[in-house]
C-alpha cells in the first residue's frame, strides 16, 4: 500500500455549490490518487453540504469527511485536519478556491528534494481586495527562511506543511472567531521553519471570488478587537527574534500593511478588508508606541515615514489631510505599437502617476541637486519639506501579464529608467522647479516562455503595470495607442523571415540567400579564402530560407542591405561550423541578447580563451573579459544597431591593430558598451579562423590619434569604472605595450622606434584611464612607468631582456598506473639567458617582487617597487600538459595537478602531474608540450629533450596511446590509434577460417 504523501485539509461550512470547482480541481490532480487524501472537516453546516461530502467520500476512496460542532471560524477545522491527517504533508485549501492540476505533485517533489518544512506555491487571485505577493513568487526558491527571503509578505495558510513539523512545534490556528488567525499561524510557522521552499514557475492555488461576493470580506468590526489580535501576532514576532534589523524588517511589514495603510483616507480602489466601524487612529498609535521602534520607522519608504511621523506626533487631522491629497492619485501607462524582435513581442511604454486625464499628477520639487515632495502634498501638513533625493532610485514599473479568465499572473521582462520631466511654469522665488517622475521602458513578452518558462495558456492576457516609488504604489492596465487595453495571446507568432544576415567582406560584391553558390568572381588566395567561408555557410543546419549571405566590399553597405534579425560579420577565410548559426541564433533568442559571441579557434591566431571557458548568458564588460574579444564575428541584433546608429565608419581604417582593425574594434566596443545584454556561447567552436590577414601595419601617425578618439568616445559612454578600465586595459596591452615589446620593437630602427614611443606616450598621457594599468602584471606596469617617464632606451633594454625569457621543461617520469592511463610528470621553470627567474623574498611574506637576472640601470629598482599581484603572484603559478595534433594543429589540454616550489638559486619551479588517456583524442600523432603561466608570462616548451634519470629509454604504452621519442634524444610525442570497431567476433573468426580453407584447396604453385 502506498504511503499517503499529502493530506489536503478543507474546512467547510454551508458550502453549497461553491465547493464543486475545488472538488473538480482535486479530482484532476496528477499525483496518483493512492498517494494523497482529501479530508473535509465540516464545521456544523446547516444546508446540504454534509450530504454532498458523504457522496464524495463514498464515490472516491481517497476522499473522507469529519464533522465537528460549529466553531464559527476555520481555525478549529484546520486543527482537526492536522490531527487526523495521514499524509507526510498537509495542504490547506478553502472550500471555494481551487488547485491547479500539478500542484500537489510539484510541491511534494520539491519537499522531497529539500526536506522542506513549508512549501509556498505560486498563487493567483481574482479578488479585487486580495493582493498577491508577486516579489516573493516571481521565481522559484528551493530553500530559504524568513530571515533571507520576503516570506513575511505571504501570511495566508494555503500552503503545504510538513505534518510532523506542525505537530512537533505545536503550531496550531487559534480557534473560534479570531480575526487575523492566518497571520498568527504563519508567524509561528515561519519563525520555527528551517527550510521553506517557494515554487514560482507554476500557479498552484487560485483564490476565487464568488459571483455573489459572499466571500469577499466581513462586516465592519471594532478596530480595538482587530488590533488586540494583532498585538498577539506582534508579540509572537518579538518573542521569536532578537532586537535588530531582522526583527525590524518583520515588524515593518505589519506597520505598513496593518497599521499605517488603514489610517486617514483610503486611496481609490478596492476597499480595505475588513472595514472598521470607528476611526482606528488611537488603537494604531497605542500599538505603534509598543512595538514600532526607530529602526522600524527609519526603514520605511518616504510616504510611510510621513504617515509614521504624523502618527507618532499624535496629529490625526494632518495625517487625514495628507492621505486625502493622494486619494485620487492613480497610475497611467501607455504603450507604443508592439513589434516582434528576437521572437519576442516588444513595446516601449511610459508610466506616471496622475489624478485625472491631463493633470500633472505626482510632482516633485527640485532645489539644486535635491528633490522633495511637491508643496501641494505637504504644505499645511508638515513644517519641513520631505526630501526624496535618496528615494529616486525606488521609482520603477513592474510589468505583469494577467489572464482575463483564470487571473493567473506572470511577471514580464522589462528594462526601465526614470525621467524627471520639468512641469510647465517658471521656477519659484527660491529656484524651485517642479518635475514629474516618469518611468519609461521596454516590455518584452515571449508567448512560448512567459509562464515561468512555459507557454502561456490559451486566451487573452492583459498587460498590467505596477508603478511604485518613494512609497507610492498603484496598478494600471497598459493602454495601446488607441486607448485600448494591451493584450497578448499565446497564438501570437513572430512573422516568418530571415533570422541571420551574414555579411562577408571581400573585394567583389554579391548576394545570395542561404547558399554561397555563384558568388566568387575573384581568383588566387583571396578567392580560395572566400570560397572556404562560403562553402562553410552553404553547409549550415539552419534552413536556407532562415539566413542570407551578403558579399560586399563595405560592411556598412552590407548592414544596410541586411534583412535578418541578427547580423554576423565575417572575413574571408573564417569557416563557420555546420550548426553554428543555428546554435548562436537559438542562444541569442533564448536569452534575448543584443550581441551573441561564439567560440573561435585558429591555428597561429590569438584567441581570447578566458572569455569562452563557459557559457555566459548575461555577460557584461564590468565582470567578464568581453574587452578581449573586439572582433565583429558575432551576432548583432539589427534593430539594436539601427537604434544606436552603429556603423564601421565611425573610426577610419588605419591598418591592422593587435587583432582587428581599429574600425572593427570601435564598432564592437561601442556596441558592447551600449548592449542591454551580451550572451557568450562557450561550448563547441563556432568559428575557425584562417591564416592571419596580410595588410599594412598600423602607421603610428594615423593609428594612435584614431585610438585616442576611440578611447574618448568610449569614455563618454561609460564613465569611470570597471567597464572602462577593462576596455582601456585591453588597448593598453595589445595596442600600446605589445607594440613596445619583443621583436616587434627590436626589429625597428632607432628612428622608427622613437616615433612609435612618442605616439604611444601621447595616448598614455592624454587618453588612458589612470586606473587601467593597476591589474597588469608587474613587468607591464614597469613598462608603463618607463613610457610615462619618457625612457625609451630603458624600455628597449626591457624588451630585449623579455625576448630571452623562455620555459624550460624537464620530463621526470612516464608511467602506466593501469592499462588505459599514462602518468606524465614534469618540472617547468622560467629562465632568461642569464639564469632562472626568481622572486624576493622567496617565502614568508604575502608581497613578493620579481628579482630579474641580467638587468641593470633603473629597471631593478622599478621591479622592486611593483609587487607581483593577482595572476602574476607566485602562488598562482600553474603549468599544463598540452598535446597538439600534428596534422590539424588542434590542442588538447590534459588536466594537470601542480605544486609550486622555490629553490635557492633555481628560482620558482612548477612540478606537474598529468593523467593521460586516449579518450577525446583522434587517431594520429600528438606532440607534447608544457604551457607554463607564472609571474606574468605564459610560455610553452616542447617536452622530452630534457629528461630526468627516472625516464625509461622506451616509455610504456597504454590502451590506444603509445609514447615515443621523435629522435633518440628528441621530444616526446604520442601515437594514438583508432578504437577497434565493434562487431560480432564469431563472424570475423568464421571469415578467417573460410579464407584459410579456400587457400588450402588451391592447387600448388598457383
Amino acid at each position: 500500500m502506498t504511503a499517503v504523501r499529502v493530506t489536503v485539509v478543507v474546512p467547510t461550512y454551508n458550502s453549497g455549490p461553491h465547493i464543486e470547482p475545488l472538488v473538480d480541481s482535486l479530482l484532476r490532480q496528477t499525483m496518483p490518487r493512492d498517494a494523497f487524501e482529501v479530508l473535509f472537516v465540516d464545521d456544523g453546516s446547516t444546508d446540504g453540504t454534509p450530504a454532498r461530502l458523504a457522496e464524495l467520500a463514498a464515490e472516491h476512496p481517497h476522499f473522507r469527511t469529519v464533522s465537528i460542532p460549529n466553531s464559527g471560524w476555520p481555525g478549529r477545522p484546520r486543527n482537526v485536519g492536522v490531527e487526523q491527517a495521514n499524509g507526510a504533508y498537509v495542504q490547506f485549501a478553502d472550500h471555494d478556491d481551487r488547485l491547479s492540476p500539478e500542484a500537489l505533485e510539484r510541491l511534494y517533489a520539491m519537499a522531497e528534494r529539500n526536506g522542506s518544512d513549508i512549501l509556498i506555491g505560486k498563487v493567483a487571485s481574482n479578488f479585487r481586495a486580495r493582493g498577491v505577493p508577486y516579489a516573493l513568487m516571481s521565481r522559484t526558491r528551493e530553500s530559504c527562511t524568513v530571515w533571507n527571503a520576503p516570506l513575511i509578505d505571504s501570511l495566508t495558510p494555503h500552503k503545504m506543511f510538513r505534518t510532523a513539523f506542525l505537530r512537533e512545534h505545536g503550531i496550531v490556528h487559534p480557534e473560534g472567531p479570531w480575526i487575523l488567525e492566518d497571520q498568527l499561524f504563519m508567524a509561528r510557522a515561519y519563525l520555527k521553519a528551517s527550510v521553506v521552499s517557494v515554487l514560482g514557475d507554476y500557479v498552484c492555488y487560485t483564490y476565487w471570488a464568488r459571483d455573489d461576493a459572499s466571500n469577499a470580506g466581513t462586516t465592519a468590526i471594532d478596530p480595538r478587537y482587530f488590533y488586540g489580535n494583532l498585538r498577539q501576532i506582534l508579540a509572537t514576532v518579538v518573542a521569536g527574534t532578537e532586537p535588530g534589523p531582522a526583527r525590524d524588517r518583520l515588524l515593518r511589514r505589519f506597520y505598513r500593511v496593518e497599521l499605517l495603510h488603514r489610517l486617514g483616507v483610503e486611496p481609490e480602489g478596492p476597499p480595505t478588508d475588513p472595514p472598521f466601524r470607528d476611526d482606528p487612529f488611537d488603537a494604531v498609535r497605542e500599538l505603534a508606541e509598543e512595538f514600532m521602534t526607530d529602526g522600524v520607522h527609519d526603514g520605511l519608504p518616504v510616504l510611510h515615514q510621513v504617515r509614521s511621523t504624523l502618527l507618532r506626533a499624535d496629529r490625526p487631522a494632518e495625517l487625514t489631510e495628507f492621505t486625502r491629497r493622494q486619494r485620487e492619485l492613480r497610475a497611467l501607462c501607455t504603450a507604443d505599437p508592439t513589434a516582434w524582435n528576437r521572437d519576442r513581442l516588444k513595446a516601449s511604454f511610459t508610466a506616471r502617476f496622475e489624478e485625472h486625464p491631463g493633470d500633472p499628477g505626482l510632482l516633485l520639487a527640485r532645489r539644486g541637486e535635491r528633490y522633495f515632495l511637491a508643496p501641494s502634498l505637504t504644505d499645511g501638513v508638515l513644517a519641513e519639506p520631505v526630501e526624496v533625493t535618496d528615494a529616486l532610485g525606488t521609482f520603477k514599473a513592474d510589468v505583469l501579464l494577467r489572464h482575463t479568465e483564470t487571473a493567473h499572473v506572470w511577471p514580464v521582462e522589462r528594462a526601465t529608467s526614470l525621467v524627471l520631466e520639468e512641469h510647465e511654469g517658471a521656477p519659484g522665488d527660491d529656484g524651485t522647479v517642479l518635475v514629474r517622475p516618469v518611468v519609461r521602458g521596454t516590455l518584452t513578452v515571449d508567448p512560448l516562455r512567459a509562464a515561468g518558462g512555459s507557454p502561456l495558456d490559451d486566451g487573452a492576457w492583459e498587460v498590467r503595470v505596477r508603478l511604485s516609488g518613494a512609497g507610492f504604489d498603484r496598478y494600471a492596465t497598459v493602454l495601446d495607442a488607441g486607448g485600448r487595453p494591451l493584450t497578448v495571446r499565446r497564438t501570437d507568432q513572430p512573422p516568418a523571415g530571415v533570422k541571420v544576415s551574414v555579411v562577408v567582406r571581400t573585394a567583389r560584391p554579391g548576394r545570395t540567400a542561404g547558399t554561397a553558390a555563384d558568388v566568387v568572381r575573384t581568383t588566387g588566395a583571396a578567392a580560395d579564402a572566400l570560397r572556404r567561408t562560403l562553402d562553410s555557410l552553404a553547409a549550415q543546419t539552419l534552413p536556407p530560407a532562415a539566413f542570407e549571405v551578403i558579399v560586399t566590399e563595405d560592411r556598412d553597405t552590407g548592414l544596410a542591405d541586411a534583412t535578418g534579425a541578427y547580423v554576423l560579420f565575417l572575413e574571408p577565410g573564417t569557416e563557420v561550423d555546420a550548426d553554428a548559426l543555428e546554435r548562436l541564433y537559438a542562444y541569442g533568442v533564448e536569452h534575448d541578447a543584443d550581441i551573441v559571441a561564439g567560440k573561435p579557434a585558429g591555428r597561429g591566431r590569438p584567441v581570447p580563451h578566458a572569455l569562452f571557458t563557459r557559457d555566459r548568458p548575461r555577460a557584461t564588460l564590468a565582470k567578464d573579459p568581453l574587452a578581449d574579444s573586439l572582433g565583429a564575428d558575432k551576432l548583432f541584433d539589427r534593430a539594436f544597431l539601427a537604434r544606436h546608429g552603429l556603423r564601421f565608419t565611425t573610426v577610419p581604417e588605419t591598418g591592422v591593430g593587435g587583432r582587428e582593425t581599429l574600425a572593427e574594434q570601435a564598432f564592437t566596443a561601442e556596441a558592447t558598451v551600449l548592449a542591454g545584454r551580451t550572451a557568450v556561447l562557450g561550448g563547441p567552436v563556432c568559428f575557425r579562423y584562417g591564416p592571419a590577414p596580410e595588410g599594412p601595419g598600423a602607421v603610428p601617425g594615423a593609428f594612435y590619434p584614431a585610438l585616442r578618439t576611440l578611447m574618448a568616445r568610449i569614455d563618454t559612454l561609460t564613465g569611470p569604472g570597471a567597464a572602462r578600465d577593462r576596455l582601456h586595459r585591453r588597448w593598453l596591452r595589445l595596442e600600446l605595450l605589445d607594440r613596445l615589446s619583443g621583436t616587434e620593437l627590436l626589429d625597428l630602427d632607432d628612428s622608427a622606434r622613437r616615433v612609435l614611443f612618442d605616439a604611444v606616450r601621447e595616448v598614455v598621457d592624454d587618453g588612458l584611464s589612470p586606473t587601467a594599468g593597476a591589474a597588469l602584471p608587474a613587468v607591464r606596469r614597469v613598462a608603463l612607468a618607463l613610457i610615462t617617464d619618457g625612457r625609451p632606451d630603458a624600455l628597449t633594454a626591457l624588451a630585449r631582456w623579455e625576448t630571452s625569457i623562455a620555459c624550460q621543461a624537464r620530463l621526470d617520469r612516464v608511467g602506466r598506473p593501469d592499462d588505459a592511463t599514462l602518468l606524465v610528470t614534469f618540472t617547468a621553470r622560467l629562465r632568461t639567458a642569464e639564469g632562472p627567474l626568481d622572486v624576493s623574498p622567496p617565502d614568508g611574506e604575502a608581497r613578493r617582487f620579481l628579482a630579474p637576472v641580467g638587468l641593470d640601470g633603473p629597471l631593478p629598482d622599478l621591479f622592486a617597487r611593483e609587487p607581483l599581484t593577482s595572476g602574476a603572484h607566485p602562488d598562482r603559478a600553474s603549468a599544463v600538459l598540452v598535446l597538439r595534433a600534428r596534422e590539424s594543429g588542434k590542442e588538447h589540454r590534459v588536466a594537470t595537478e601542480c605544486t609550486v616550489a622555490f629553490t635557492g638559486g633555481s628560482g620558482l619551479s612548477i612540478t606537474g602531474t598529468a593523467s593521460l588517456t586516449a579518450a577525446g583524442l583522434r587517431a594520429g600523432v600528438w606532440d607534447a608540450s608544457v604551457r607554463l603561466t607564472a609571474l606574468g608570462w605564459t610560455k610553452t616548451a616542447r617536452l622530452g629533450a630534457h629528461r630526468g634519470p627516472d625516464v625509461p629509454g622506451e616509455p610504456p604504452a597504454a590502451d590506444r596511446i603509445a609514447p615515443y621519442w621523435t629522435t633518440p634524444g628528441g621530444e616526446l610525442s604520442f601515437r594514438v590509434t583508432a578504437p577497434r570497431p565493434a562487431g560480432p567476433r564469431p563472424r570475423v573468426l568464421l571469415h578467417r577460417v573460410s579464407r584459410r580453407l579456400r587457400g588450402a584447396n588451391q592447387p600448388q604453385g598457383r
